[in-house]
């Protein structure tokens, strides 16, 4: 799994190449602007939040309307880069 978080001009913020379980937590193994590995944790207290977060209308929205995004992009680059 390679989750890539780009700022508003692209560059990588955070790649997120883990989420596993560990004890009680979510251990989200990735690595900082391109240069710092780290492990974030999310506890049992925070997981509530994040799943607000998750399910938020703005999210739920952004999912149904992937496919269409996703198809859109396809076509965009095709015009860009045509074979």
């Amino acid at each position: 799994m390679k989750l890539t978080i780009i700022s508003d001009k692209g560059s990588p913020m955070m790649v997120v190449t883990k989420i596993a379980r560990k004890g009680n937590t979510l251990e989200i193994t990735g690595q900082l602007m391109g240069a710092w590995n780290s492990k974030m944790y999310i506890t049992t207290e925070q997981f509530g939040g994040f799943l607000r977060a998750t399910f938020s209308p703005g999210v739920i929205s952004f999912v149904l309307l992937y496919p269409f995004f996703y198809i859109l992009n396809k076509f965009r680059c095709k015009e860009k880069y045509p074979d």
